[in-house]
């Protein structure tokens, strides 16, 4: 089933200047480009491979020269662009690439945006006979917010619920471009060019390819034979007829053996069917003798299993699991985890590995760990530096890659306890809403957790970012197919402190962005618990002077820190005094006696917070109690009142 492209509200006209401002902010690189014409109007041959300096860009965007022109987006660094300026071409976009939610209607068509793929580069092609164009590696491509020619605005549509970031955009493969070349040399997806022939030195391996290819799709002898002389026809030059005969006698006798062997394995494998499969009596006495499930690491991380953590953009996953890896690597409690000490292996598939290298080195200098902590328990490889995909595409079938074993061999060799993969989506070229799919490449994950007797982690992001209203979300909003969640064994959301949260804990409002918790998890092995961990983000500077964000743990504030006897003598003199409803709405709410008594002011919500936790614990222990009274209308109300007052010391 084919994902339909819902696109979103357009974002509301802004200037070019200002889009390009809010591209420049979200990393990509922007050039100032000629008002009618497709072009930079500046010098950028050294922009395609580094990044204009502040003060440049800056320049750019502030000074009157560059009023008037538009601005463009240098591609095949940040960003890859498929430009279609007709209707028949963004029809076929749809339905034969992968969904982007991030596209710019143009003055003639639509522009649809990619992230550019680590160590497959697609050069930029422009043709004016194309129908489909792709702005690649040595091209740009108009910004949103410039103006076409005709006058019509370019501008960015981001399909509702998705993210704006480009870092969150789909790849493309190489299967992909060559998808689109054969659309531009036909306007046909089922076009081969070398139906018009081939050259000498190619024809056997061809007439051998065009052979198998009909033999696979149910063709007679006869029929393959006489489509392959037909075909012969147009080459140059042709084969000889006799060669054709013996090309496709040579490839069906080939089909022919192949077909004899799968009928040999299917009866081996319905023989060990009918063993496996037969009902196996549960005759186990000593229950005791039951091998214990091995958490690796808290309730999260466990050996032979997948767990996954789901988080959206900018709330400090990658450094919450690089934290936790160096408490594993090193054996010590940074995050308040007791552990063993493991083998851990990094896999970040977005980062460089200077960057990777920057990370834990910020967690080395704020935890105070030593180089002989982590010496030889802590791996770390970057997918800018090679890719690490477990499935391949075989006649549109999705199937395992040669790096499943791979990996199973070096995790074994290496005796590797935990393996983090981050992010999951760049481990496939499938689509994420194939849930078909996803489920094949999630079963090669577990597949290697359980043959290399480690646990994996694999870290994804929500479909939407979250929203500033306690409890919103939920694993379930992982982005894409649901195979991933589903397959995994235990699931955890990091969400980001609310405002709300944030009053009630006495923090800025400006700084909740730096405060994280597990909001919900799905356990498949282990009874829910109510625990959420609060995090908080602080900076370290490194030596080179670079300021790197490391994770620590946060304990929410005990309202009992600074309470002494003496309060709780005080407030329990102030509700001595009259009636003090338990309802917080009401005017006489026993919250109000409870703040003059302490000087505090009951109008603020972490007030609130604070006098609701106090009372609690204050019912709990026997120094108030609840007690209702009933009006002349016959409604019941609850009150509180102080069973005694302090002597000397408060009970709690």
């Amino acid at each position: 089933m084919k994902l339909r492209w819902p696109f979103g509200q357009m974002l509301n006209s802004v200037s070019p200047k200002e889009e390009a401002h809010r591209l420049w902010e979200e990393g990509l690189t922007i050039l100032p480009a000629h008002p009618l014409e497709k072009r930079p109007l500046v010098s950028w041959h050294q922009w395609q491979n580094s990044e204009p300096p502040d003060s440049l860009v800056n320049e750019w965007l502030s000074s009157s020269k560059w009023d008037n022109c538009n601005f463009a987006i240098v591609t095949g660094k940040q960003v890859t662009v498929i430009d279609c300026d007709s209707e028949a071409a963004e029809i076929w976009v749809k339905a034969n690439l992968p969904f982007t939610p991030r596209t710019v209607k143009t003055g003639r068509g639509r522009h649809y945006y990619f992230k550019t793929t680590p160590n497959f580069e697609i050069r930029n092609s422009t043709n004016a006979d194309a129908k489909i164009d792709v702005r690649g590696t040595g091209g740009i491509v108009i910004a949103p917010g410039s103006r076409h020619s005709s006058g019509a605005i370019y501008t960015e549509e981001i399909t509702e619920g998705f993210e704006r970031d480009w870092r969150e955009l789909p790849p493309l493969c190489e299967m992909d471009i060559k998808r689109i070349d054969q659309f531009n040399l036909s306007g046909n997806l089922n076009f081969d060019p070398a139906d018009l022939g081939v050259n000498q030195g190619a024809r056997n391996d061809e007439a051998a390819r065009k052979a198998g290819h009909l033999i696979n799709q149910g063709y007679t002898h006869e029929e393959v034979l006489q489509n392959l002389l037909d075909w012969n026809g147009h080459n140059s030059p042709p084969l000889s007829r006799q060669e054709i005969v013996r090309t496709a006698q040579s490839v069906q006798q080939t089909h022919n053996r192949k077909e004899e062997k799968k009928e040999l394995v299917t009866q081996e494998t319905l023989d060990e069917l009918v063993h496996a499969m037969q009902p196996k009596p549960f005759d186990l006495i000593d229950f005791a003798s039951i091998p214990a499930r091995e958490w690796v690491y808290g309730r999260h991380f466990i050996r032979k299993f997948l767990s996954v953590t789901v988080a959206g953009g900018g709330t400090g996953k990658t450094s919450l699991l690089m934290a936790e890896c160096v408490a594993m690597a090193t054996g010590l409690p940074l995050l308040g985890v007791e552990t063993e000490k493991r083998r851990v292996w990094i896999w970040n598939l977005e980062d460089p590995l200077e960057e990777l290298h920057r990370r834990l080195a910020a967690i080395m200098i704020h935890y105070n760990i030593k180089p002989e902590d982590y010496a030889e328990s802590l791996f770390v490889n970057s997918g800018r530096d090679d890719r690490l995909v477990v499935t391949q595409t075989i006649n549109n079938i999705v199937v395992a890659s040669p790096v499943v074993n791979l990996l199973i061999e070096f995790i074994t060799k290496a005796e590797i306890d935990v393996l983090v993969i981050d992010p999951f989506v760049s481990t496939h070229d499938v689509s994420e809403n194939d849930n078909q799919a996803i489920n094949t490449v999630v079963t090669q994950w577990a597949k290697i957790a359980d043959k290399a007797n480690c646990s994996i982690e694999l870290v994804h992001h929500t479909r939407k970012a979250q929203q500033n209203v306690r409890g919103s979300g939920s694993f379930d909003d992982a982005r894409g197919a649901s195979a991933l969640t589903d397959k995994a064994r235990h699931v955890r959301r990091i969400a980001k402190m609310t405002p709300d949260e944030a009053r009630l804990a006495g923090i800025e409002e400006s700084n909740a962005w730096r405060f994280t918790r597990e909001a919900d998890s799905k356990d498949n092995l282990a009874p829910p618990t109510g625990d959420n961990s609060w995090r908080q983000m602080c900076s370290v500077t490194l030596p080179n002077g670079d300021s790197v964000g490391v994770i620590e743990p946060w304990e929410w504030p005990d309202p009992f820190s600074d309470i002494t006897a003496a309060d709780l003598n005080a407030v329990k003199c102030e509700l001595m005094d009259g009636e003090h409803r338990l309802d917080v709405r009401a005017k006489n709410w026993y919250g109000h006696a409870v703040a003059d008594a302490m000087g505090l002011d009951s109008t603020d919500p972490s007030v609130k917070s604070t006098i609701k936790q106090l009372m609690s614990t204050w019912l709990t222990n026997k120094e108030f109690e609840i007690y209702e009274v009933t009006d002349k209308s016959r409604r019941k109300f609850k009150y509180v009142r102080p069973l005694f007052v302090v002597d000397t010391d408060a009970p709690f």
